[in-house]
């Protein structure tokens, strides 16, 4: 569920990125392991090297999901949100301050750290909008639309993505509740426009017809 198609992993690997690529450390965290936490303060900016992870706000018992990261994106800590790992994680993580003194010598890397920084604010925006607007039920056509349009996989000329997600973080995303989604997926299945297969993958028989429900 990348956010962006720019990849600053690859930016990094350019020879004359060396410099910067040394001020980030390598971290590790296992799956469901808090990464940060706002009251932690720390001031840091992090690359996703592998695995992915979640950025949501949390109120007492409540969750929201703002977005899911994946290789190649990067966050800054300087946020009220906090951030999970959904797999074995790994990040790349440098002081703030420090990047920012590369990055004045350095431009193509600003340029596309400035790219995938304002392709995750734009996200957000979307998830508000989302919140605002639409109901359960749109906000998870939504995103299934979404991740279907990313998807790379035919099988028998039938789209399939796997989002690798379980229906509690969909909820988390689509801003519902574990078993509205459920039943959401249930419907949708019943309807034919989606085919839930193996764990973590949908299979989207029509694109247009699933397309048609959002735009209609």
């Amino acid at each position: 569920m990348r956010l962006t198609d720019s990849d600053l992993l690859r930016e990094l690997d350019q020879p004359e990125f060396a410099p910067i690529r040394e001020a980030f450390a390598s971290r590790r965290y296992s799956k469901g392991a808090q990464v940060f936490a706002p009251r932690e303060k720390q001031n840091s900016l992090f690359i996703v090297a592998r695995g992915r992870a979640r950025v949501y706000l949390a109120y007492r018992d409540k969750e929201f999901t703002m977005a899911i990261l994946d290789a190649g994106d990067v966050y800054t800590t300087h946020t009220r949100a906090f951030v999970e790992a959904l797999d074995d994680l790994t990040l790349l993580v440098a002081d703030l301050k420090t990047v920012g003194r590369f990055l004045t010598t350095m431009p193509a890397l600003t340029t596309s750290m400035v790219k995938v920084l304002g392709d995750l604010l734009s996200h957000a925006f979307s998830v508000i909008d989302g919140l605002a607007f639409f109901d359960v039920r749109m906000r998870l056509l939504q995103l299934l639309l979404y991740e279907a349009e990313r998807a790379n996989a035919v099988d028998e000329h039938i789209l399939c993505f796997a989002h690798g997600l379980n229906v509690e973080q969909l909820a988390t995303i689509v801003g519902s509740s574990r078993q509205t989604v459920s039943s959401l997926l249930n419907v949708l299945e019943r309807e034919g426009i989606i085919e839930m297969r193996a764990r973590g993958v949908i299979c989207v028989p029509d694109f247009a017809a699933l397309a048609a429900l959002i735009d209609s």
